[in-house]
């Protein structure tokens, strides 16, 4: 799980005292993830129980050859403290979501998923509507909670988010939390790619990617740009046209890498594009069509690329003119 290394150090900041408030929140965020949409019989639920107690065990347990009575003594002390922050991890858990676990309500979620070439869009219970995007998911419960809304989604979508300052609007997608409390953006973070984007087109969010202590706080026409492996973060002004394009069927590439071209032209018409001539991959153009059949779109971009190309099917070819 990606998440694992991550959750491991939050564990460990909060056994030594030095977990702040948010970084607590964020392991019971995770937590609350495990089972959010999927329901978790006893018997699954002790099974995880053990394998985090086992895992958590190991991270501390010192090697054989260095045991002693005293260092036995504190490895049992450090296994105590474990103990105790994970049960009261599960305690501030259960009170942060669920003020009391007697009265514990079932949530029944749904899940859209889109394939590539196709799109959807969705009103919630609440009156937000999101707009999915190409080979993305999006999950939510059919009803929200009394004092919050929890959407999880993978991929690209656009929310337009019904106000309600008493319950604040949370998209959790790999890596980043976003709260609004009523406003238009677009969030893009795809597995396997290490750029995510969130770009804002009407209002406020605060974006909190999960990892990097920091948050920050995007108006209308701000974009903050994540890259995942490097950890780092940048805010900028957003081109809204091209960010929102995709909204409404049109696909647009200003100084756009091929490669970054082709990996969009395959979400958008189930292609498997392959480019042979490595030279190709960072050579930049510019494109805006709309309802446009894939070869007639790679006819545009061979003349303005000065390459040559192939379909077979779904399979797609490109190298070098020369």
């Amino acid at each position: 799980m990606e998440n694992g290394g991550a959750l491991k150090n939050l564990f460990q900041k909060l056994t030594g005292g030095t977990a702040s408030r948010k970084e607590q929140q964020l392991i019971a965020q995770w937590l609350d993830q495990l089972d959010g949409g999927e329901e978790m019989d006893k018997q699954a639920l002790e099974a995880w129980e053990i394998r985090s107690m086992a895992e958590l065990r190991a991270a501390i347990k010192p090697k054989l050859a260095s045991r002693q009575p005293t260092r036995k003594l504190v490895w049992m002390g450090a296994v105590a403290a474990v103990l105790l922050a994970v049960l009261g991890i599960w305690s501030f858990r259960l009170h942060l979501y669920h003020p009391s676990v007697d009265k514990l309500p079932a949530v029944d979620y749904v899940e859209l998923r889109t394939g590539a070439g196709q799109r959807k869009l969705v009103t919630l219970s609440d009156g937000s509507r999101i707009w999915l995007g190409n080979a993305s998911s999006v999950r939510y419960p059919k009803g929200f909670q009394q004092d919050r809304r929890d959407v999880f989604l993978e991929g690209q979508a656009f929310f337009e988010v019904a106000p309600d300052s008493t319950k604040p609007f949370w998209v959790h997608t790999n890596g980043l939390d976003i709260q609004v409390l009523g406003t238009s953006f677009d969030v893009k973070n795809y597995e396997g790619e290490v750029i995510k984007t969130v770009t804002v087109a009407t209002g406020k969010v605060l974006v909190q990617p999960q990892h990097a202590g920091k948050e920050w706080t995007l108006g209308k026409g701000d974009q903050i740009i994540c890259h995942a492996t490097a950890n780092q973060y940048r805010v900028q002004p957003a081109d809204l046209t091209v960010a929102l394009a995709w909204k409404n069927g049109e696909l647009i590439f200003r100084d756009t890498p091929l490669e970054e071209i082709a990996t969009q032209l395959q979400r958008w018409y189930g292609a498997d594009i392959n480019i042979v001539s490595r030279s190709l991959l960072k050579r930049r153009l510019s494109l805006s069509v709309k309802d446009e059949p894939l070869q007639r779109v790679l006819n545009m971009l061979a003349v303005a690329g000065a390459f040559r190309f192939d379909i077979q099917g779904r399979k797609v070819e490109i190298w070098n003119e020369e």
